[in-house]
C-alpha cells in the first residue's frame, strides 16, 4: 500500500501587519489580511497622485520543528511591482514585475521550532525597467493576491521554474482522432545524492483513468530544475469545445520512491485546435466559432486590484450574462482564478504580457531594450501565459 504525497499548500493570507516605510511610529502599524492593497480608495479617485511608494507588511509565522525533514517554499501569486523579501531580517530574494506568480526557498532560512518574521517590501513607485510604464489603469500597490507556503519531500515536482506548477502540458498535434501531448515535467533535488525516483503519469477523464504511464528517473543532487519529458497519445479525444463543451481531462503527475508518493500535482488539460483565417475568422476544432467577446480589468469599486474569489465569479456570471465566449485580459496576465474559471466556463482567453505603450520602436536601442525585457517577461510569467499576444 502506498502513503500519500508529502506536499501540503498553507494559504498565509490572514493577519499580516502593514505600514508606510516613512510611518517610523511602532504604532503606525494596522492589522491586514490579503489579498490587499493601499490604493482601494485613492487609486479610483480620477486623481494622478495616489499613493506610489513602499508599503512594508510584517508576518509571524511559526515553524514546526517536524518541518526539517520537508523543503519550504514561499510563493506569492502577485504584487506590484517590486518585492524584496526578508526571513528573520535577512533579504531572500528580490522580485520586479507585478502581474506574475514568484517564489522563493527557505528551507534553509528559517528556525525551526521558533516564531520567525517575515517582510515584504513592496514598491508601487515608477520603475524603469519594469513594464508597463504607463496606462490606462492603476499602478495599485501592495501584496494583492495570495501567498501560499509550500512543503515538500526533499525530492519534489519543482515550483522553482517562474513559480509554475512543475507540470507543463504541450500539444503537439491535435487532432479529432488523437492527441499527441509532450508532458514537460521538472524535478528537484534537495539533496547532495544522486537519487533514483518513478514518474507516474495519469490522465484522468472524470473518475477514469484513460492513460496511465511510468518512467524511472535519476535526479540529480542540488539542483533546482531537472527537466524530464513523457510523450503520449489520447485516442479519439474529446476535445474542449468553448461554451458548448468546455471539457478537461485531470492530468496527476506523481513523484515515487521505493513505494511511497513524494509529491503530487494536478494540472487541467483542455485538449483542443484552432486556426485563425484573415478573411474567414476563427476556427475551433475546425468549425467556424463567431468571437462575442468583453474586455477584462482586475480591478473594481473600494477595492481596487485586491480581489477575492467572490469579484471573479461574480464577473464570470455577469459575462455569462451578456453571451460572452472571449475575454481579453487586459493588460497584463491575471491570476490563475481567473484563468480556470474561464477554461471551465469555455471561454477562449487573450491574455497580455503587461506592455502598454511609452515605448519608441522608431529608436532602435529602445527597440532592442524593450525587445529584451519582453522576453524576460514572458519567460518570468510564463506559467500563467497559455495565450500571450501582443
Amino acid at each position: 500500500m502506498q502513503m500519500l504525497a508529502q506536499r501540503e499548500d498553507k494559504l498565509i493570507n490572514q493577519d499580516w501587519s502593514f505600514r508606510f516605510s516613512h510611518q517610523v511610529n511602532a504604532n503606525a502599524a494596522r492589522r491586514v489580511d490579503l489579498p490587499h492593497t493601499w490604493n482601494a480608495q485613492d487609486a479610483l479617485g480620477g486623481k494622478h497622485d495616489y499613493k506610489r511608494g513602499i508599503g512594508n507588511y510584517t508576518k509571524k509565522i511559526f515553524i514546526r520543528p517536524e518541518w526539517q525533514s520537508k523543503r519550504l517554499f514561499l510563493r506569492f501569486e502577485g504584487a506590484n511591482c517590486v518585492s524584496n523579501v526578508f526571513v528573520n531580517g535577512k533579504h531572500i530574494g528580490e522580485h520586479r514585475g507585478g502581474y506574475g506568480a514568484f517564489v522563493f526557498e527557505i528551507t534553509d532560512k528559517v528556525e525551526y521550532g521558533k516564531e520567525n518574521t517575515l517582510l515584504v517590501r513592496v514598491n508601487n513607485g515608477e520603475q524603469l525597467d519594469v513594464m508597463p510604464l504607463v496606462g490606462d489603469f492603476n499602478f495599485y500597490g501592495g501584496i494583492y493576491r495570495d501567498v501560499h507556503l509550500l512543503l515538500t519531500d526533499n525530492l519534489c515536482i519543482s515550483p522553482l521554474d517562474y513559480a509554475s506548477s512543475g507540470v507543463y502540458l504541450i500539444q503537439q498535434q491535435i487532432t479529432d482522432k488523437q492527441a499527441a501531448i509532450c508532458a514537460r515535467i521538472n524535478l528537484s533535488n534537495g539533496t547532495g545524492e544522486l537519487r533514483k525516483a518513478v514518474l507516474r503519469l495519469q490522465v484522468n477523464d472524470e473518475k477514469k483513468t484513460v492513460y496511465e504511464t511510468e518512467k524511472e528517473v535519476s535526479m540529480i543532487p542540488h539542483t533546482d530544475v531537472q527537466v524530464e519529458n513523457i510523450e503520449f497519445i489520447l485516442k479519439n479525444p474529446r476535445l474542449w469545445n468553448g461554451t458548448q463543451d468546455p471539457f478537461m481531462y485531470q492530468t496527476v503527475v506523481t513523484l515515487i520512491k521505493d513505494g511511497k508518493e513524494l509529491d503530487k500535482v494536478e494540472q487541467p488539460l483542455g485538449v483542443r485546435y484552432y486556426i485563425t483565417d484573415p478573411d474567414k475568422g476563427f476556427f475551433l476544432n475546425g468549425k467556424h466559432l463567431p468571437l462575442h467577446g468583453v474586455c477584462r480589468h482586475q480591478e473594481r469599486a473600494e477595492v481596487g486590484n485586491a480581489l477575492y474569489p467572490v469579484h471573479h465569479e461574480e464577473d464570470t456570471r455577469i459575462m455569462l450574462d451578456m453571451g460572452v465566449n472571449a475575454v481579453r485580459l487586459a493588460h497584463y496576465p491575471q491570476n490563475e482564478y481567473t484563468v480556470r474559471l474561464a477554461e471551465r466556463m469555455g471561454f477562449l482567453l487573450w491574455e497580455e504580457i503587461p506592455i502598454w505603450q511609452g515605448i519608441d520602436f522608431k529608436n532602435t536601442a529602445t527597440r532592442e531594450k524593450a525587445g529584451r525585457m519582453i522576453k524576460e517577461m514572458v519567460m518570468r510569467d510564463k506559467n500563467r501565459c497559455s495565450v500571450a499576444f501582443w
